[in-house]
């Protein structure tokens, strides 16, 4: 079989549809050409902190939330765009600060 065969045979059963996996990563990418994933990340790493300092599991803070523990796990993997809803729901939960800002 020539290299050119083979590659016609396999293109016969190429999916059109992309793989959960090459979806995820073109997310990512799109979401650091964004900027976003980084206080995504940093914000997962607080809330984590908070967590371990309060000895909350996901559970706990699930609970506090009026979520799902799963969704406290994705938030933990610090590739949530998360809401600022979202983001006042994680400070009341915690009691930490998140956002610091300014009003003039």
């Amino acid at each position: 079989m020539t290299l050119e065969e083979a590659i016609d045979r396999l293109s016969r059963y190429q999916s059109d549809k992309l793989s959960d996996w090459r979806v995820e990563e073109e997310r990512v990418l799109y979401a650091k050409s964004k900027g976003w994933l980084q206080y995504s990340r940093k914000i997962a790493i607080k809330v984590a902190v908070a967590m371990k300092q309060q000895g909350l599991s996901r559970q706990d803070v699930a609970d506090r939330m009026e979520c799902s523990p799963q969704y406290i796990s994705k938030l933990l993997k610090g590739t949530e765009n998360l809401s600022l809803e979202t983001i006042c729901k994680l400070e009341d939960a915690l009691n930490i600060a998140i956002l610091q800002y300014e009003f003039a």
